[in-house]
């Protein structure tokens, strides 16, 4: 490891010195993305007052500068401000090397340099052909797909939540991936330090989070028959205390994910279900979805599309569980590289607790 992060730092140096300037053999590209939208909901909780508010709102707004220095070495500068939240500057650099068929390579990403300076992605990555091996801090991979879905409706304040996020977050710790050609294989093996106070640390019989050493395996599978492509995912996670003489209260956290799709012409036609489960102490969780969706491709850069998806909150009693439908458009706004994207969709929310249930509905149009 030290010695390929002498090997990235050397291409970097080597590369400034060889290109002093922007002008002189750097390779400059920008890129970047700018999201405006406006929408229209209503709430309503069981038994209670109507809420209904409309919005023009600024989303993401992200730039990013990257200059290759060489064919071994490139960095970035990124603006990423998202959803109206915080902005921050990060800075990104890659280096990499090949030997006929295998080849490696090293991220970093160092996030927020203009305020508290963090990690964002860092990793080495060595493969060839066939298999690739990834080790440090990374996201996983992501397969839930559900269709268009430009816009769904939420009760506000008690909205049940959709668990299609089936990762391990953060994740530290080493990936396999083996590419089969129809077949892909990624095995992922978490090892984590969780700190005291964390969301994955141990507590004490007395109530007082504790240091824990955190391990698993997160195992997905794809595969693509024809016009049907499927993907399974599961994780499992183990906890122990990092002191020995602890005694810790139950603790656990797997998931699983099931998604496939179905192409036919311009029309695709997708299912999947997820469901997790954690004990923390005496309280379990168990929520699920499960979604469907069907898209057609109308020609000249336009689509449409509609969904379901039937969300359960897990909750040993009195389970709410929500029902929502959407449709949705999407075409060129004047020109292609923009889309101009339409939604509508509607929420029933169910459950025997009363301060759990209500509907919603509403409309977006995004640009």
């Amino acid at each position: 490891m030290k010695k390929f992060k002498s090997l990235m730092l050397a291409a970097l140096a080597s590369a400034a010195l060889a290109a002093p300037s922007f002008a002189d053999g750097h390779s400059l590209s920008m890129g970047g993305e700018v999201v405006i939208g406006m929408k229209y909901t209503s709430s309503t909780p069981d038994g209670g007052d109507t809420t209904n508010v409309q919005d023009t709102y600024i989303g993401d707004v992200n730039a990013k500068l990257t200059s290759k220095v060489s064919d071994s070495a490139s960095y970035a500068f990124e603006f990423l401000k998202d959803d109206e939240g915080a902005g921050k500057v990060s800075f990104e650099m890659t280096g990499t090397a090949t030997s006929g068929d295998n080849s490696i390579k090293a991220f970093a990403d160092l996030s927020d340099i203009t305020g508290t300076t963090g990690y964002g992605d860092v990793y080495i990555q060595g493969g060839n052909k066939t298999t690739t091996v990834k080790v440090g801090k990374f996201g996983g991979s992501e397969n839930y797909a559900g269709g268009l879905g430009y816009f769904r409706a939420g009760v506000d304040g008690i909205g049940v939540g959709n668990i299609e996020h089936i990762l391990i977050d953060p994740f530290e710790g080493v990936e396999i991936d083996i590419n089969a050609g129809d077949i892909q294989l990624e095995v992922a093996v978490p090892w984590l330090n969780a700190a005291a106070g964390s969301g994955y640390a141990l507590v004490d019989s007395a109530g007082t989070s504790v240091a824990t050493n955190v391990t698993g395996i997160r195992p997905n599978i794809k595969a693509a028959m024809g016009s049907v492509n499927v993907s399974a995912t599961f994780y499992t996670l183990s906890f122990n205390a990092q002191n020995s003489g602890v005694d810790t209260q139950d603790k656990s956290d797997t998931a699983y994910q099931l998604v496939g799709s179905v192409g036919a012409g311009d029309a695709t036609v997708g299912l999947g279900y997820s469901s997790k489960t954690t004990k923390n102490g005496d309280t379990e969780l168990t929520p699920s979805t499960l979604n469907g969706y069907v898209t057609v491709a109308l020609g000249g850069g336009q689509n449409v599309g509609a969904s379901f998806e039937v969300l359960g909150d897990g909750t040993e009693k009195d389970e709410a569980t929500a029902t929502r439908f959407s449709a949705s458009y999407g075409m060129p706004f004047f020109v292609e590289a923009v889309t101009l994207k339409l939604g509508a969709g509607t929420t029933t929310q169910s459950s025997d607790d009363k301060t759990k249930a209500g509907s919603a509905s509403g409309f977006e149009a995004e640009w």
